[in-house]
């Protein structure tokens, strides 16, 4: 049995084809090396995972993972899965090599991931040849959800949100700013928390002042992320993840501004990666 895992810093996607055929999924927490370590990954597993999915008839895991771009925090996530998947070989990528995989196969591409983060690369067909550094949602993440929910409720307690859209916050999110503050500084998975506010940005993204903070987050990711790379123009350019599909007309809106054409929008990559690992 082949497993493909795609994890972001928020959920964990596992896909596998049982016996009969048939595709199975079950969704996990993130496990990102940055916020959980090897014992903690592993826990993870055991309770989440396993219920679903046989272990010991595992051959060949595929685990593509955000977080998991320098060979320390890689080993971590191997250390994790070599102890679960007792009798399978495993391989750990970046979750950029596996979003290129996913929608550029053998062909080349400028792949972007807009998820709860933001990163982005240029794919030759078969690895990646060149990169700008991922700084996370403290230092970077441009256009990511976290990014999108930090300004969010940054512009909603700095009284700058329109007063029917402050409202409308108000019944969704009954929290204060003490407890925002509290789950920002304190809390774990921070990231996570403000990506959630992500969609009352969807839900809202008709007003006026919405499709201008969605606007401006991604004309920051095409500037940072796309921009500075040499030929970027060349390339066919390729999204996937959950606020680059959520919100794809602003994303396409976006891309004409800087003289770019979007070839292709997927919320996952979890059809690419099967035909890839086929």
């Amino acid at each position: 049995m082949v497993v493909i895992a795609d994890s972001g810093s928020t959920k964990t996607d596992w896909y596998w084809i049982n016996s009969k055929g048939e595709l199975k999924t079950v969704q996990t927490i993130g496990l990102n090396p940055y916020f959980l370590d090897a014992d903690g990954i592993l826990n993870i597993l055991k309770k989440d995972l396993y219920p679903f999915l046989d272990n010991k008839k595992v051959e060949q895991v595929f685990f593509y993972g955000s977080g998991c771009a320098t060979p320390h925090k890689k080993q971590e996530v191997e250390y994790a899965l070599d102890f679960f998947f007792i009798h399978a070989d495993i391989e750990v990528e970046n979750d950029l090599l596996g979003a290129a995989r996913a929608l550029c196969g053998s062909e080349s591409g400028l792949v972007c991931i807009l998820g709860t983060g933001s990163s982005s690369c240029v794919y030759d067909g078969k690895q990646i040849i060149e990169r700008l550094p991922s700084l996370g949602y403290l230092l970077g993440d441009e256009g990511g959800g976290a990014f999108l929910g930090r300004n969010l409720v940054s512009a909603y307690f700095n009284n700058e949100l329109p007063d029917h859209l402050k409202k409308i916050f108000e019944q969704k999110y009954p929290t204060s700013l003490a407890e925002v503050l509290e789950k920002v500084y304190r809390q774990p998975f921070p990231n996570r928390y403000l990506a959630s506010f992500v969609e009352f940005l969807i839900e809202n993204k008709s007003d006026t002042f919405v499709k201008d903070l969605v606007g401006l987050a991604f004309d920051d990711f095409f500037r940072k992320q796309v921009l500075r790379y040499d030929n970027y123009d060349k390339y066919p350019l390729c999204f996937v993840g959950s606020v680059s599909f959520g919100f794809a007309d602003e994303l396409h809106e976006s891309a004409r501004k800087h003289g770019l054409e979007i070839s292709k929008i997927e919320q996952t990559p979890l059809n690419g990666l099967l035909e890839f690992h086929r």
